[in-house]
């Protein structure tokens, strides 16, 4: 008989059986450990067990879902003191095999119920360019593009439990051993009137700090010479070699407006970060150029790959870096339900 209940400690080496055989269901080998799955989720600050649930068969894990409630959006006020963000993201959904099969529908209906506990009316399913719950850089998530379209189990279960499509995502890949930047007149331009630079990055947000300890954050910047001042931004992450839970051949570019300026040499401290996910996003020449001038030079760092993820209808951004020479390489699926 099926038990589903919240997580323990001894359930880790299942959670980690179960998320390796459902990513080799859809295709994927992730180069995942026991010890890294732990580093990513389980061991932060924030991690709660009754968040994490899981489904057992004679005593062992064979599926298991995790969520999170949403952050408050930048710059929204609460209608009172005590009130919480009243949408949620199912982050992780895996299930092994046949049994894990037999209880998905079980174990989905039991994660909305103590949704609805919790005060939540909307849900989503599948992270994208997560920066609060761990996910980014676990292979194989990555920035995050949702649920794999490739994971069509996940999407039928999702489909045949009411869900529906809320967002489209394409993984683009660029490599970096034999990039070459394209070239015309306005980037051979900036090549000599501008210089790159980049700093730390420290977030202020306790939960983003947390969640973002296993990279190397870095803003880069493109300066003019004459002004000075920067002109260009981007942000880098790169896996910590000492955490190692990204592999650290890997990287990934964050398309996100920094809320710095100057540096004068020191850690930039950001408070919010608004994603650049808007319809119809456009780079400027100049960040362009700040890209194209990044991606070729994270080669010489031992940096052989960097992704992002941008939303399918944000067509002018995807055609600007497919003019960048990055390549959509997988596409995803965000998947919501209202509870309410």
């Amino acid at each position: 008989m099926a038990i589903i209940r919240p997580f323990q400690n001894s359930d880790l080496p299942g959670v980690f059986e179960v998320w390796i055989r459902h990513w080799h269901a859809a295709r994927q080998d992730p180069p995942v450990s026991v010890s890294i799955l732990e580093r990513a989720l389980m061991s932060r600050s924030f991690f709660e067990p009754a968040n994490l649930m899981v489904g057992l068969a004679d005593g062992r894990v064979i599926a298991w879902a995790h969520w999170f409630r949403d952050a408050m959006p930048p710059g929204a006020e609460p209608a009172a003191d005590d009130e919480e963000p009243s949408s949620a993201t199912i982050a992780g959904l895996c299930f092994a095999d046949e049994p894990g099969l037999a209880i998905c529908d079980q174990l989905l209906k039991a994660v909305e119920e103590s949704l609805r506990l919790a005060g939540i009316e909307k849900v989503h399913v599948g992270v994208i360019r997560d920066g609060r719950n761990g996910y980014a850089g676990l292979a194989p998530i990555g920035h995050g593009i949702g649920i794999p379209v490739s994971d069509a189990r996940t999407g039928s279960l999702l489909s045949r439990s009411g869900y529906r499509v809320a967002r489209t995502v394409d993984r683009m890949v660029a490599q970096t051993s034999t990039y070459r930047p394209p070239v015309n007149r306005s980037f051979l331009q900036l090549r000599r009137s501008t210089r790159l630079d980049h700093v730390p990055v420290l977030p202020t947000d306790p939960r983003v700090a947390a969640a973002m300890s296993h990279f190397d954050v870095e803003a880069h910047s493109l300066i003019d010479h004459q002004q000075q001042q920067a002109i260009a931004m981007c942000g880098l992450w790169m896996g910590d070699p000492e955490v190692q839970v990204m592999e650290s051949s890997k990287a990934i570019l964050s398309l996100t407006s920094l809320e710095a300026h100057r540096y004068d040499g020191a850690p930039v401290q950001i408070d919010a970060n608004v994603e650049m996910g808007t319809p119809d996003c456009e780079l400027s020449m100049e960040e362009q150029f700040l890209i194209s001038s990044l991606v070729q030079s994270l080669s010489n760092r031992q940096v052989f790959s960097v992704e992002t993820a941008v939303d399918c209808d944000d067509r002018k951004l995807l055609t600007q870096l497919k003019d960048l020479k990055f390549e959509c390489v997988e596409q995803g699926k965000q998947w919501m339900k209202n509870l309410s």
